[in-house]
């Protein structure tokens, strides 16, 4: 059975399964219930949406396990939500597995057939008058290899990201030894930001993810690798037609990105790094580049990290242009709230820009 609010989420977990199972579509937790209290022959598996109108997933869970017809069916979450948190509260629940929208078709279809094999193994134990104690021993220690598989899946993954970032980032440097200390002090000022909105209810940083966005920050000016040496190193200002030349390394970068996404699907890492290298220089009134964003539509990770973008600019020397005061570009940046920055952000920046300051001071490797 899969219970989901959305036709179109139930039609692609169908068309997933159909081949294998029968499966039984309800478009909420009520309809579910109305036929499970009639049901001659109740479901193997539940998969169980959890943003739904009237009853959430989590609440469909708890009267699952309430029932003594259903409390033993397995329930296996499929939700847009990645906090870590709502997957505790899942497995607290009852759940035996849990996974994240938009999935892969042959991944759910592998999870299934896992639950489905792992039932038929407890009927076979049982059917063999072995105590069911000893079956819940080696479920767990299933479940406890797989977890650690898992982990050690994550981990090659990460280090594969930050491998990436590092080769990235002494790319730069070669090219442009401004830029390469750029983007690690830009890294420093982001997670100021962060923390003082997290402070202030601004923003909600999904649990464990802090680190891997202040890596894929620092691959926010990648593209500039693509942009010529005798424009990247000028000295004095640009020409128009070479500043349209220099704004497209936010295209390059993001492309680039684009272009090998599909090598890490659904990796948070691969889309917080194209947010900010696309949408970096985007204003909030509108007139930035390369998509002449404004507002919200802005990705909010590139709009808190155009502040501290412009701010180390700001500070710091450059071929064209002597740096300026910590006073100077915190005026600039007040004056910009509301027309090149999100307001928010800059109440975050007003807030911490002590510690701002502090970081412009150091020499950073």
């Amino acid at each position: 059975m899969a219970i989901d609010d959305s036709y179109t989420e139930l039609a692609i977990i169908r068309a997933a399964l159909e081949d294998e199972y029968r499966v039984i579509i309800m478009n909420s937790g009520r309809e579910a219930f109305a036929y499970l209290e009639h049901a001659k022959v109740l479901p193997t598996i539940i998969l169980l949406d959890l943003d739904m109108p009237d009853m959430n997933g989590f609440e469909v869970c708890a009267r699952l396990r309430m029932d003594e017809r259903t409390k033993d069916i397995p329930v296996i979450f499929v939700t847009v939500n990645h906090e870590v948190e709502t997957e505790l509260e899942a497995f607290t629940l009852g759940a035996v597995d849990f996974v994240r929208k938009p999935f892969v078709s042959e991944i759910l279809q592998k999870k299934v057939a896992m639950h489905v094999g792992v039932l038929n193994d407890k009927r076979k134990l049982l059917g063999r008058n072995e105590s069911l104690q000893e079956f819940n021993e080696q479920l767990q220690d299933y479940n406890e290899q797989l977890q650690m598989d898992v982990n050690e899946n994550k981990e090659k993954v990460q280090r594969l990201e930050y491998f990436v970032i590092g080769m990235v980032s002494d790319l730069i440097a070669r090219k442009d030894g401004f830029t390469g200390v750029h983007v690690k002090r830009v890294s420093k000022y982001l997670e100021i930001l962060l923390r003082s909105m997290s402070e202030m209810k601004m923003i909600r940083i999904p649990s464990g993810e802090l680190e891997m966005i202040l890596m894929a920050s620092q691959m926010h000016d990648m593209g500039k690798i693509g942009v010529p040496d005798d424009i990247l190193t000028k000295v004095g200002k640009y020409t128009p037609e070479e500043f349209e030349t220099m704004k497209m390394h936010t295209i390059y970068g993001a492309d680039s990105i684009r272009k090998y996404a599909h090598l890490l699907p659904n990796s948070h890492f691969l889309s917080y790094a194209y947010q900010m290298a696309r949408s970096h220089h985007e204003q909030w009134g509108g007139n930035g580049y390369p998509d002449r964003l404004s507002g919200t539509a802005i990705p909010q990770l590139a709009r808190i990290l155009t502040v501290g973008d412009v701010y180390d600019a700001l500070v710091s020397v450059r071929s064209y242009k002597q740096k300026q005061s910590h006073e100077q570009a915190c005026q600039i940046i007040n004056q910009g709230s509301g027309a090149q920055f999100d307001p928010q952000v800059v109440q975050a920046f007003n807030r911490s820009e002590a510690e701002f300051y502090a970081v412009s001071l150091l020499e950073i490797v």
